[in-house]
């Protein structure tokens, strides 16, 4: 037997390094939704943001925002990006997002929370504020007001 035959997928595919809000060609979308792998620290997360997310559909809420901080490197914008395909459930080669999730959450409860979520139709608008902003917008204080009053859908 040969180490390759050991994996599951192809060890010799284009494997992203950096997850980039870019990336939007469905090829990578299909790889980033059907390898993302949910840790029970990810599930701790994954619970706590459908909670709250959910509320807000039945609820009207004045103040809502979620913040993701992290470790550089700690995947933080791969988990924004990876919400973003589950609030919207992208579809991706016949599949939608949270289908590639049925078997990554062991907990019925969240799966329901996560199709929950993803019933009304959302529009997710998802950008890298960096690229957006003016290179001094980190020393003013209105800079992200600026970057969300010129930017523009696509």
């Amino acid at each position: 037997m040969r180490i390759h035959e050991l994996f599951q997928k192809e060890i010799t595919r284009d494997i992203k390094g950096v997850i980039k809000v870019e990336q939007q060609q469905e090829q990578n979308i299909y790889q980033e939704l059907d390898e993302y792998v949910v840790t029970k620290e990810l599930h701790k997360h994954f619970n706590h943001f459908y909670t709250a997310y959910n509320k807000s559909l039945v609820n009207e809420i004045d103040e809502m925002g979620i913040w993701i901080s992290g470790f550089f490197g700690s995947g933080k914008s791969h988990f924004l990006k990876i919400l973003s395909y589950l609030i919207e459930n992208k579809e991706v080669n016949g599949k939608k997002a949270v289908d590639f999730f049925a078997e990554k959450i062991g907990d019925p409860m969240l799966l329901g929370e996560m199709r929950r979520a993803a019933q009304p139709a959302t529009d997710v608008i998802l950008f890298n504020i960096d690229s957006k902003s003016d290179a001094d917008s980190k020393v003013k204080k209105d800079a992200i007001v600026k970057v969300f009053v010129t930017i523009q859908p696509s």
